[in-house]
């Protein structure tokens, strides 16, 4: 039933935003692995965050792989190497290589949060919590990491923390894509609200 899926629903894994927007991009970058002469750390992280933003996973994991490879070390390859590896199912490799990201670069909450919901697969479930812990201590206002440690909160019997954490989560998620001249008021009413989404608040 509804309940039951509910449940069982953790937020998906979040990739590291493209650092640049597609328009910017005033050339198609060819990145061969196999030609002579090697292309640049910054050509092939370019060119696997344009594959990744398009949905064009396997050639970005193609890419992100060759990175590694050539020696070149940056978070946000490691991390988006580790999303992609989840999203096929090979959870042991997904958290070495979001590990990698945390140890390249200790402050980078998105790596945390990502590592916490690989470990809830795995059903490390104590670990998770301290990975999603992490991830908000260097980002109080990151909603999925909220609505994650909700659900692992939850799923440890500790049912008040967990409400707590999920509400949160949407408070977060509902603020951030309020209309800015709305904002003040419902933060004002914040704690007024009924439902469970917000609706009232948003009507």
């Amino acid at each position: 039933g509804k309940g039951k899926e509910e449940k069982k629903k953790i937020i998906e894994i979040r990739t590291f935003p493209v650092p640049f927007a597609q328009k910017e991009i005033k050339e198609n970058i060819t990145v061969s692995t196999t030609s002579s002469s090697k292309p640049s750390k910054e050509q092939i992280i370019n060119q696997a965050f344009k594959f990744h933003s398009q949905g064009n996973i396997s050639e970005a994991a193609k890419l992100y792989q060759y990175f590694i490879n050539q020696g070149f070390k940056d978070h946000r390859v490691f991390s988006n190497y580790g999303a992609i590896l989840k999203d096929l199912g090979k959870l042991e490799e997904a958290e070495f290589y979001t590990r990698k990201a945390i140890e390249i670069s200790p402050d980078f909450a998105d790596a945390y949060n990502n590592l916490g919901t690989i470990l809830i697969d795995l059903g490390n479930l104590q670990e998770a919590e301290i990975s999603c812990r992490k991830a908000i201590e260097i980002n109080t206002d990151y909603a999925d990491a909220h609505l994650n440690l909700g659900n692992i909160l939850r799923d440890l019997g500790k049912l008040k923390e967990a409400e707590k954490e999920r509400k949160k989560g949407i408070d977060i998620n509902f603020i951030r894509n309020t209309d800015s001249k709305y904002k003040e008021k419902c933060l004002k009413n914040l704690s007024l609200s009924k439902s469970q989404f917000r609706q009232d608040l948003f009507a």
